[in-house]
């Protein structure tokens, strides 16, 4: 899927979710935050702040569903969107959002997995770094 396929047919508004901070960016935890990829960044809103990553940053994304026995006998699952990118310092960061599947919205999830995958087509071609630990 193309950058341009993210577009919504309804008012041609960028690709949009919503998930709650989890670390990598300095507020407070399990803030909602708005994520949406635009053209050339990936814009963070919340708790007051907004922060914009570049796309050229972004090494790589992945979300992630944690799977565990509910009291009532159901399935309790927590989905993690996790996304590596180079900071301006050029170090290698994270950050990573949650959403227990009970509270989220299915829209959300759907919207949150196609920027992961977006994000990694975009990514998938650029040259490895290193990294000094």
């Amino acid at each position: 899927m193309g950058l341009f396929g993210l577009f919504k047919k309804d008012n041609n508004s960028f690709l949009q979710t919503a998930l709650y901070h989890l670390e990598g960016l300095p507020i407070a935890e399990k803030v909602l935050c708005t994520i949406t990829l635009m053209p050339t960044e990936l814009q963070i809103s919340g708790g007051g702040t907004s922060f914009a990553i570049d796309l050229n940053q972004i090494r790589n994304a992945e979300f992630k569903t944690d799977r565990q026995p509910a009291p009532s006998g159901g399935i309790w699952a927590t989905s993690y969107m996790l996304i590596n990118y180079i900071n301006l310092e050029n170090y290698l960061l994270s950050v990573t959002f949650k959403l227990d599947i009970a509270e989220g919205k299915a829209k959300q999830i759907k919207n949150a997995l196609k920027i992961v995958d977006e994000l990694n087509l975009r990514s998938q071609n650029r040259p490895n770094i290193k990294v000094q630990l």
